[in-house]
Order: structure tokens, then C-alpha cells, then sequence
């Protein structure tokens, strides 16, 4: 068929040559058909969905139409124009068609590309190149005395369908990169707008008063030639001629604007010329494009082949790398360089071995044993007396065991033990584990120095129906040890599922906060503590809740405790919670709104030095805020600083009249003889003791000699946790003096603390 088409299209070039116009006429009618059916042909055989493609084939089989029945009136009927004049409103109806078409696959494209923007932008760009030809062309033109003339108004709609098909057949072009166009795509493409191109030539003519007749009729068959030939690689190979190369990209995106600005500087440049200008650059642009993106797409692929080949020799280097390792790693013995005991390897093997050969009633105790402090040992000593300590701890743990266990150092300061005993004996494992444990931190003496090893043991059993392989057994009982190093009073640990939650639990969030945005996800919440005998709130402690949407609303106390102590991510929450707090402050000052004194609670991690407290003064006096108005809460942690450090962060609050209570007084670190010495003005009881008073007599006790203590120093004292009727009267019978809890009030955001001051300012003792 497209010899054929070829064939007619030189038969009507040369008929119109001879003024063989019926001819050359027939020649071009059978020419469109034949283009009809091949494209009809080539979709038939297609199973995509191919609209714009049936839309192109309609217009084509439409315009064939119009033209034989042009042909009928014209030369075989020899009627006036004026007797078939409505053939001009027909040949509207395959222009239409074919912008159906091109619309249809713009739509399709943009739908699918994900930079929708860009092509938005590089449309827009389009509108303009198009909006200054269509200036060109009807600069002269009369256009409003034109609308008077049916013909004429049938004239411009045919002229403005031609525009909105060049618009979109151009903003394809030069979004090509971003559309992804197949070769059938680039043909339809480029015959639209040969078509468009064409059809706009002829009617600038026929303004212009120069008529060719009918002599380049011939010349529709190039467009509707190029459609066939995309129509065609429909059902063959059709490949992608665009890529995302930048440089291609914007190229084919500036390159009409950069030509075009010199015609618009020549005054003497006709609108004729301009549309040949024009239309010279679409077709250079066009065929650049072409060549840009085949010589990028062969560069590509020669690029992706030398990879591959790269790749593939790479594979083979590496494969036979990995054999010689293997064939090394087979010859290695599985014992331990230094201490004789099993390496990692074995102990893998080993625990492989034994869950096979053992019994119904039997099981595998598997304990991970890890030394605490050991690395700082063996860098402050060296290596030497590391090594001596390591081959003391191995000897150690052989004394304990018997010939039955299976020992091995897995890492510089981590052992693994295997014990194989009766299944279900939990007093025994437990036992083995203390012994391992107490074997192993008895003073040791090296030469002249002197060691105190602390060790941390988590413990896995696998039974006969276990599931799990060796290696996760042993991760098993790696997560016990770590979590045992969180909670020493556990140690050694014996695995659970609930471990394995709370460290997945404690993985996620902080992992979540290392993501989250601090300023926008942290928010500033505020307790009331009330004086249990006017009934009035004299203090207002500070919360920091986070909110995230994976764990809803958190407080910071649930949170905290799972970051690092030594990361930046703690100072910074931290740092905001005094931050966002003195802002509000700031806000309600500068409102003249009545609030109690504000108690700040101080992070163990910013007690350790007087920076907290020195950078927490220095922002109260750029807010030009009273340090009066803010109370500093210590955990009992920081006694355990020494008194140096002491020394200078209750100088400096004390210098600045910032009072100091101790939170969760008697569940950690007391020392009464601090609490005088550095005039901490109240204390507050952990709501563990105050919880339980009520059905706990030692609990009762203890609340009740801490009140009598705190009285006979002269200090303030409360409780918090306060959940229920029985533990206020409780307290009033000791004479408490402050309470907080969710019975009298739960914290509350910044806004609803706001609210409750202003409309009940009465509630506030009067300092």
C-alpha cells in the first residue's frame, strides 16, 4: 500500500504539472482511500485501545468523502460553487475528527506522565508561539466585518479548528520528552501538523489573493501518507523515540521562542513571511528532535549494553571471588584465636546440631552474655591486658559449665553459651544463668590493675517443636540481653514475644521522631496543681506531648525514655519544650493575663551540666519574662552529679529566685541532706507510693513519712497522681500541702489552659 500511495502521489504531481486536473484529482481520491483502509487495516489488527487512532481514521475516510464529493460537483457535474457551497461547512467535519484525535492522545499522554506541570508550562509556551502567528497572519485583517458573511464565519471556524490542532499537535512536540511518544505517536503528530500547516498555507492564500486552484491538492497525500506509516508501526515494533535526556528536553522546548524573537525585531517582515518562517522552523524543529532522541536513544542503548557487559564480567569476577572465600572459609578452623573456645561459626553448627538430635523433653538454653564497659577497658589499657581479661572471662565460663555445654566468643566482648537440660526447668536456667553471671563479675587482677566486669545475659530456649532456625534462636536471645541492659534488675532476661514488641515498639518511634517535624508534631501541654486546703491552683506543670499518625497523642515521658540519652534528637525536644513554653508565657504576659507559676520539668540528660539552666535564664531575659513566674523540676537523678556541677546550677537559679522542686520524690536517689543544703523548696511524691496508699499500708507508710519529713524540713510537699475521692481525703489527713492528677484536672493544650485562666481568673492563688 505504500508503494501504491508513493506511486499516486507522483502521478498526481505530475498531472497537476500537465493541468490534468480531473486526473490528478482521481489519483489523489484514490490515494486517501487507500490510506483509509491501511490505517482501518493496522488498528483492526491492534488490541490496545487506540481511540485518537479511530478518530484519525475518521477524519481521513471524512475528508475522502468531502473531497469526491467536491470532485462530483466540481469537474464531472460542472455545477457553480455556489450549488455545493456547503461541501465548505463538510470539510469541517474531518478537521474536527482529526483534532478529536490529537486531543485524544495529548489527554491519554498527559494522563499518564507524572509531570503534568511542566507540560502545563510548556503548553502555555505554545499558546503564546501560536497566539503570535495567528497576530501575523490577521494582523491587516478585518475580522469583525468578516462575521457578517456566513462563508467567511464558516472560513475562520475552519481556520481556528486548524489552530487548535497546530496548538496541541506542537505542545506534544515540545513536551515530548514528558509524554513519552511512541514512533506510530510521532508520526501521527508530525502529520497533523503537516496537515494543519497546509491547510493554513491555502487559506492565508486565498486572503492574500493568490489562488493556485487546485495544483498543490496533491500535497494532502504527504500528511495522510505519514499517518498511514505510523498507523503501521501500530502492529509492529513500536518503539519510544523520546527519553527524559534534560539536554534534549530544553532544547526542543526553547528553540522555537529563540528563532521566533528575531522576527518579531524586523519591522519590514510581512505576515506571509512569517508563516513560511514559521513553518520552516516546525519542520526543522521536528527533525531535530527526530535526531537528537535516536542519537540519545543509540547512546543509550550502546550505554545499557557496555553495562550489562560490565556487569556480567563483574558477576563472573565476584562469583569467582566468592568461590576462593568459600574454599578458604572451608579449610578455617571454627575455633576462637584467642581463647580456644568455639567462633561464631560453630556455635551456629553446633545449635543446628543439638535442636536436631534432642528430645521431646528436653530443650536448649541458649545464653548471650555480653560485657558492660569492656571496650573502654581494653582502650584505656590496650589490647594486651583486653586480651588476658577476655582468655580469664572464657576460662571462667568453662568452670561453670560441664563437658555438655557448648561455649563460644561470637564479638570482642559477647560469649554464647548452649546448655541442654530438661524441658520446662525454669528454676534451673535461671540458676545456670545467676552462676554464669556471678562467675563472671568477681574482681579480676591483672598485674597491678584491678577490674569490676559487669556482664548483661538475655536467654532463648528452643525445644524439639521449635520453628525457629539457629540463628534467630540466638537474635532471640541477643534482644533479651539488650533489653536487659535497659532494665538491669532483670538481668540475666529470659525471651518473650512481649520483648520483641517493646523493642520492635521502641524501634518504630524513634525512628518515627527522627522523621517527624519537631515544631509542628510537639505540643505544650499544661496540668494544674491545686493547694489542697484554699482549693485554688498555685502551680501549672508543663507536658510536651507528641502527636504523630502512628501513634496518635503521646506523651513525652512514654516517648523519651526510647531515644538515645546521648542523641541530638533529645536535646532538641527538650530545647523546644522550654522554648514553646516561654513563647506562650511571653504572649500571656504582654496580655496582662493572671497564670500561675510555671514548673518546667528538666530532662537527666540537661541536668548532667548548668547549660540547660543557663540558656533557659538567657532566653526568660530576651523575652524580658520575670524568672519568677517559672519553677524548675529535678528528677532525684540529679544528685548524681558531682558537686561542682551541683554548685552551679542552683547558684544560678538560686541568683534568679527560680524556685527547685524534687519530682518523684522516693523512687530513686533521696538524699535529704542535698534537699538542705541547696534550699529545694518542695518536693512531689511519685504517684506510684499514692496510687497505692489507699490499698497498700507500707505504701500508706511511706507517703505519710515522706509528708513528716518534708514538714519538719520546712518544705513544701506533693502528690501527684491523684486518680480518685479516697487518695484527696488521704492526703488532707496527712496535711498535704499540693496535689495534681487526672481526678482534679488532666493536662491540657496551650489554648484550653488559655481559656480556663480567662474565664476563671478566681481560681489562681494569689502569690
Amino acid at each position: 500500500m505504500l508503494v501504491a500511495v508513493v506511486a499516486l502521489f507522483v502521478f498526481a504531481l505530475l498531472a497537476s504539472l500537465l493541468d490534468y486536473n480531473l486526473i490528478g484529482k482521481i489519483s489523489i481520491l484514490l490515494s486517501f482511500f487507500i490510506v483509509t483502509f491501511g490505517i482501518y487495516t493496522s488498528m483492526d489488527k491492534v488490541k490496545t485501545k487506540i481511540t485518537h487512532w479511530l478518530a484519525i481514521c475518521f477524519g481521513v475516510f471524512l475528508w475522502s468523502i468531502c473531497d469526491a464529493l467536491m470532485v462530483l460537483n466540481q469537474d464531472v457535474l460542472l455545477r457553480a460553487h455556489s450549488s455545493y457551497a456547503y461541501l465548505d461547512v463538510f470539510f469541517m467535519l474531518p478537521m474536527i475528527s482529526i483534532l478529536a484525535g490529537v486531543s485524544i492522545f495529548l489527554y491519554s499522554k498527559f494522563a499518564a506522565s507524572q509531570e503534568k506541570l511542566a507540560i502545563i508550562m510548556d503548553s502555555i509556551s505554545v499558546f503564546f508561539l501560536i497566539a503570535m502567528l495567528i497576530y501575523g497572519i490577521f494582523d491587516e485583517v478585518d475580522i469583525l466585518s468578516m462575521i457578517n458573511n456566513r462563508s467567511n464565519i464558516v472560513f475562520l471556524s475552519i481556520v481556528a479548528i486548524n489552530f487548535l490542532i497546530l496548538f496541541i499537535t506542537l505542545s506534544e512536540i515540545f513536551t515530548s520528552s514528558l509524554l513519552h511518544i511512541r514512533i506510530s505517536g510521532f508520526y501521527l503528530i508530525s502529520a497533523s501538523i503537516l496537515f494543519t500547516m497546509l491547510n493554513l498555507f491555502i487559506f492565508y492564500s486565498q486572503i492574500s489573493n493568490v489562488n493556485f486552484g487546485h495544483k498543490i491538492d496533491f500535497l494532502y497525500i504527504v500528511p495522510f501518507f505519514f499517518l498511514m506509516i505510523g498507523a503501521f508501526h501500530l502492529k509492529a515494533k513500536n518503539e519510544y523515540v523520546t527519553n527524559t535526556d534534560k539536554d534534549i528536553s530544553i532544547g526542543s522546548k526553547w528553540l522555537p521562542i529563540i528563532i521566533v524573537l528575531p522576527l518579531l525585531l524586523q519591522e519590514d517582515l510581512t505576515s506571509f513571511s512569517a508563516l513560511i518562517s514559521l513553518f520552516v522552523l516546525v519542520v526543522n524543529a521536528i527533525v531535530n528532535y527526530y535526531v537528537k532522541s535516536s542519537i540519545a536513544s543509540r547512546k543509550i542503548l550502546d550505554y545499557e549494553r557496555n553495562l550489562h557487559r560490565e556487569m556480567e564480567k563483574s558477576m563472573h569476577e565476584r562469583t569467582n571471588e566468592l568461590m576462593l572465600a568459600n574454599l578458604r572459609l572451608q579449610d578455617m578452623s571454627e575455633k576462637d584465636y584467642l581463647t580456644d573456645l568455639g567462633n561464631r561459626n560453630f556455635i551456629v553448627n553446633e545449635l543446628e546440631r543439638m535442636c536436631k538430635s534432642i528430645s521431646e523433653d528436653e530443650e536448649i538454653a541458649v545464653y548471650y552474655i555480653n560485657l558492660s564497659r569492656f571496650k573502654s577497658i581494653n582502650t584505656s589499657y590496650g589490647h594486651e591486658i583486653g586480651d588476658r581479661i577476655l582468655k580469664l572471662v572464657a576460662k571462667r565460663i568453662l568452670e561453670v559449665c560441664n563437658r555438655q555445654e557448648a561455649i563460644a566468643r561470637i564479638s570482642a566482648d559477647e560469649f554464647i553459651v548452649l546448655a541442654k537440660m530438661e524441658i520446662n526447668s525454669h528454676t534451673k536456667r535461671l540458676n545456670l544463668g545467676i552462676a554464669l553471671k556471678d562467675a563472671i563479675e568477681k574482681p579480676i587482677q591483672i598485674d597491678r590493675y584491678h577490674f569490676g566486669l559487669k556482664c548483661i545475659i538475655g536467654i532463648d530456649v528452643a525445644t524439639k517443636n521449635s520453628t525457629a532456625n539457629p540463628r534467630n534462636i540466638i537474635k532471640n536471645a541477643d534482644m533479651a540481653m539488650y533489653y536487659a541492659k535497659k532494665n538491669p534488675a532483670l538481668n540475666p532476661m529470659v525471651y518473650s514475644d512481649k520483648i520483641s514488641n517493646e523493642m520492635h515498639l521502641s524501634s518504630s518511634i524513634e525512628i518515627a521522631l527522627k522523621k517527624a517535624n519537631l515544631q509542628e508534631d510537639l505540643h505544650v501541654y499544661f496540668q494544674p496543681i491545686f493547694d489542697l486546703k484554699i482549693e485554688k491552683m498555685i502551680y501549672a506543670e508543663v507536658f510536651l506531648y507528641w502527636k504523630s499518625e502512628k501513634f496518635s497523642l503521646m506523651e513525652a515521658s512514654k516517648f523519651m525514655k526510647e531515644v538515645n540519652v546521648n542523641s541530638d534528637i533529645l536535646n532538641d525536644i527538650c530545647s523546644l519544650l522550654v522554648s514553646k513554653t516561654i513563647e506562650y508565657v511571653d504572649r500571656w504576659q504582654k496580655e496582662k493575663l493572671l497564670i500561675p507559676k510555671i514548673s518546667i520539668n528538666v530532662a537527666q540528660i540537661q541536668s548532667k551540666s548548668e547549660k540547660f539552666v543557663s540558656d533557659f535564664i538567657s532566653s526568660l531575659r530576651s523575652h524580658h519574662i520575670n524568672p519568677e513566674l517559672f519553677e524548675i523540676e529535678f528528677g532525684e537523678e540529679i544528685w548524681t552529679n558531682n558537686s561542682k556541677t551541683l554548685d552551679k546550677i542552683f547558684s544560678i537559679l538560686k541568683e534568679n529566685n527560680i524556685d527547685v522542686c524534687i519530682d518523684n520524690f522516693g523512687s530513686g536517689y533521696t538524699s535529704f541532706i542535698y534537699i538542705r543544703k541547696y534550699g529545694v523548696k518542695r518536693i512531689k511524691i511519685a504517684s506510684e507510693f499514692v496510687a497505692q496508699a489507699s490499698n497498700s499500708k507500707i505504701d500508706a507508710q511511706i507517703v505519710s513519712a515522706i509528708i513528716d519529713l518534708a514538714k519538719a524540713m520546712k518544705i513544701k510537699v506533693g502528690a501527684k497522681g491523684i486518680e480518685k475521692e479516697e487518695d484527696i481525703r488521704f492526703l488532707k489527713e496527712l496535711d498535704c500541702n499540693e496535689v495534681q492528677g487526672l481526678f482534679l484536672s488532666r493536662p491540657m493544650s496551650a489554648e484550653e489552659f488559655e481559656d480556663l485562666v480567662r474565664q476563671d481568673p478566681q481560681m489562681i492563688a494569689k502569690a
